[in-house]
């Protein structure tokens, strides 16, 4: 596959350079890293500061969250798809951890190349602002089926309760 053939794929594929013309999607890339981990290597850690975003062109990762007793896995993503985006954002700690279940190839992306990309800067913050939104909306249907299984999973328990009491006594 050619470059360009290449760049037009990432076009059409990588929710990111979604908007972007060729010249936009080349210019970016040029600004990035190219990385490869093995599976069970851990590319983010919750809580360290975060300074890249990443792409990932092929494998697969599990985003991980610490729940206080143990890291519980918030979601899988496959290649097309970004990760890191909140620390092109809020120059804040990582929220979740990353790590590689099969072997992975990413772009990495440093918050200190957009002074590099001046032109793409409002394209690519509209962008993130759009899969960040899209991941919201679909946090907020997982948090809605878990409420209404919890208030279901109540209701049982409490039937379960009454039943008890009417044939225990």
């Amino acid at each position: 596959m050619n470059n360009e053939a290449l760049v037009h794929k990432m076009i059409q594929s990588v929710r990111l350079f979604a908007s972007f013309t060729q010249d936009e999607a080349r210019h970016f890339l040029s600004a990035c890293r190219f990385e490869q981990h093995a599976a069970g290597e851990r590319l983010l850690r919750e809580g360290e500061p975060g300074r890249e975003l990443y792409v990932l062109l092929s494998g697969e990762v599990a985003v991980r969250r610490f729940g206080g007793v143990a890291e519980h896995e918030l979601a899988r993503l496959g290649p097309g798809d970004t990760f890191g985006e909140l620390a092109l954002i809020d120059f804040g700690d990582r929220s979740a951890s990353v790590v590689a279940l099969t072997d992975v190839r990413v772009l990495v992306f440093e918050r200190a190349s957009l002074f590099r990309l001046p032109a793409l800067e409002t394209k690519l913050y509209r962008n993130l602002a759009i899969m960040m939104a899209h991941r919201l909306r679909e946090t907020d249907a997982r948090l809605a089926e878990a409420a209404e299984q919890n208030a279901e999973n109540s209701a049982f328990e409490k039937l379960a309760s009454e039943t008890q009491r009417f044939f225990v006594g």
